[in-house]
């Protein structure tokens, strides 16, 4: 061969890789695109302070003590302003931190340390540096996210592009813009299942720790595992030998984070003085009507937006079900089991639905690939493509 050839041939190889790597990166370049987008429009609009996607309200700022000069932009504000609360102070050793909380009527919101703690950390203590380590540790997570979703499905054989939709959904980007725990939450209970699912269970364990101190629903996620290694035991052989050996395979995976999750409960329950409390909960399915109702009476985009979305996660909900005819799997068993934390809750605004929401879809996602399903998918990716909509249904948002 010439060395004209040579050269032919090299040029080739080099646009080929080149094209692999766009590939590779185009999710990230998306996701970090939308977030630039949403994120620096929020900030700009606040002038570069970063209190405001904390979103202080009037109501709460004398329990709350928001920092000088912070914007308080409304009467009630947002969840973000809890969270900041707690990340001074988030393992609640001063009184003022848990009275506070009581002031304020949002004890149950103790239960999820684990972002306001990562807050704390990155902040080096500093109470001066925490809005900006609120906002700056969920782009983070989201970008790790978009890039272990990357990896993971090219190592499957699917396109990349499907991290996307994970990333996308609606509940995780506008819990990014509010300062709010549940990209951490979806990422470290998607990261232990599927930890789980490959055979590495102490690292599995560890990240389903830290998803029950972040919300409190992603117990549901554990009891899954629970209930998974028991069905394939049992497929197995049916004998109490072959149940005991699953049993002993997942324990750390089940036992460690039920006790870090009973150990903080009863730690917050002595400094709270008492239970803390809890959501709201309905009948299943009840709250989706009192949902709609509702609907009749708002600002007709949302209204329209909340409709269509809440068809989604019904949706989203039978077809999990409808998965265990199949096979039962730890994403299909997760996904039913955290399709209840979507059916019975009380339902309160669009923002609420989506967080509560964003773990189904994302391991009904996965569970459709991996099963070479199409409806799932289909469901998960039309739940993400709405987040599109958002700055039409409610203004601001972005």
């Amino acid at each position: 061969m010439s060395f004209a050839q040579h050269g032919v041939e090299l040029r080739s190889l080099s646009r080929a890789g080149l094209r692999r790597s766009g590939r590779r990166l185009l999710p990230l370049v998306i996701v970090a695109a939308i977030l630039s987008l949403a994120i620096g429009g929020r900030v700009a609009a606040d002038r570069g302070n970063l209190t405001g996607p904390i979103q202080f309200g009037a109501q709460f700022a004398p329990a709350i003590h928001p920092p000088s000069g912070a914007i308080i932009g409304s009467p009630g504000g947002y969840d973000g302003q809890f969270f900041y609360a707690q990340a001074r102070d988030p393992l609640l050793l001063n009184d003022s931190t848990v009275a506070a909380m009581r002031a304020a009527g949002a004890g149950f919101r103790l239960q999820r340390v684990a972002y306001p703690a990562l807050a704390f950390a990155l902040a080096g203590g500093q109470a001066g540096a925490i809005p900006f380590t609120l906002l700056a540790s969920n782009v983070v997570i989201l970008l790790g996210l978009a890039a272990a979703g990357v990896v993971y499905t090219r190592r499957r054989g699917w396109s990349p592009l499907w991290s996307v939709a994970i990333v996308l959904s609606p509940g995780l980007i506008l819990a990014a813009l509010r300062d709010l725990s549940d990209p951490l939450a979806l990422s470290s209970m998607l990261a232990g299942l599927l930890l789980w699912r490959s055979g590495r269970r102490w690292p599995a364990a560890v990240a389903l720790v830290i998803a029950v101190l972040t919300r409190e629903v992603m117990m549901l996620a554990v009891v899954a595992v629970a209930g998974e290694a028991c069905v394939r035991a049992w497929r197995q052989s049916p004998r109490p030998v072959a149940l005991r050996d699953a049993l002993s395979q997942a324990w750390p995976v089940i036992a460690l984070p039920s006790l870090a999750f009973a150990g903080w409960q009863a730690y917050i329950t002595v400094r709270y003085g008492g239970p803390v409390g809890g959501a709201g909960l309905d009948l299943p399915l009840l709250n989706f009507v009192h949902e709609a109702q509702a609907d009749l009476h708002g600002y007709l985009p949302m209204a329209i937006w909340d409709c269509l979305y809440m068809l989604l996660v019904l949706a989203a909900s039978a077809a999990a079900w409808l998965s265990l005819r199949h096979r039962v799997t730890i994403t299909s068993a997760a996904a039913c089991a955290l399709s209840v934390g979507v059916l019975v809750p009380t339902l309160g605004d669009a923002w609420s639905d989506t967080r509560l929401s964003a773990p189904l879809f994302a391991l009904l996602l996965v569970d459709g690939l991996q099963r070479g399903r199409r409806a799932p998918v289909l469901i998960s990716a039309a739940a993400a493509a709405m987040t599109i909509l958002i700055p039409v249904a409610i203004p601001g948002s972005f």
